[in-house]
């Protein structure tokens, strides 16, 4: 992990340096990513002045708190308990998760890496794995029924038609089928809303020395989405769970 980190600019800078005080809040446990005891490192220079200030309270512990032995964020350890309590058998991690049988027997799609828990996806022998936008959510290429789960993490936001993009999603997922799935959402709001109209928001892009590794990041969102988003998915087909609290934004989707 550690050749990982120091291959990963970006990473090493959010690991090593950050804001005074947010030492405070590190934390210690078990990253259900990668399996090792670790600290996990708040950096608030995860996000741009603009968004944390935008954004609620919460939204820069989703997005850093990040494991000093494989960088996995907060969000992606989201990820990882879902997958280890609707998957695992006795797995306790991602890597235990992909070597157990019944795991590897699925047909998985993840468009777009899915934080650190990629690394550990790659060795699955049914994964296909794509990016977002070469393969479009609102139009994808596979036939009906083709997969057992499809993962995204904070993907949908950056889908100028959602939901199309959960239309297709259903339709390539057999019945009985998963798309879990993370996406942030806002509290505040009383609806999921299109941000056409709105002022221009880049999701990736940091603060601090950190604007410099991501000066050009240019995430487009699309959606401000907030809790009414499991009706959407009711709509598109799906029984919905929403497998976190607040900002988490994690769900399993259920094809019916």
């Amino acid at each position: 992990m550690t050749g990982l980190l120091r291959r990963d600019p970006g990473l090493w800078l959010l690991l090593h340096l950050r804001p005074p005080g947010d030492r405070r809040g590190d934390a210690h446990g078990q990253c259900s990513v990668c399996g090792v005891e670790a600290r996990f490192v708040r950096n608030s220079w995860i996000l741009p002045g603009e968004l944390r200030r935008a954004w609620p309270d919460g939204f820069v512990e989703r997005e850093s708190m990040l494991c000093s032995a494989c960088g996995a964020s907060r969000r992606a350890r989201l990820l990882a308990d879902a997958l280890l309590r609707l998957y695992a058998d006795a797995a306790r991690s991602v890597p235990e998760l992909v070597a157990e049988e019944r795991f590897r027997g699925l047909d998985v799609a993840e468009v777009n890496a899915v934080g650190r828990v990629h690394q550990f996806l790659e060795s699955l022998p049914r994964l296909t794995y794509v990016e977002y936008p070469e393969q479009d959510l609102q139009a994808l290429t596979w036939p009906d029924a083709s997969f057992d789960l499809v993962l995204t993490s904070d993907t949908l936001e950056h889908v100028p038609d959602l939901d199309r993009a959960l239309h297709e999603i259903r339709r390539v997922l057999r019945p009985g089928g998963r798309h879990v799935f993370t996406v942030p959402i806002d509290p505040r709001l009383p609806a999921t809303r299109s941000r056409a109209g709105l002022p221009p928001q880049h999701h990736g892009r940091g603060g601090g020395p950190f604007a410099l590794v991501t000066r050009k990041a240019d995430m487009l969102a699309h959606w401000d989405v907030a809790p009414d988003l499991e009706e959407r998915l009711r709509a598109a087909g799906f029984e919905a769970e929403a497998l976190g609290d607040g900002v988490d934004g994690v769900y399993s989707a259920t094809a019916r």
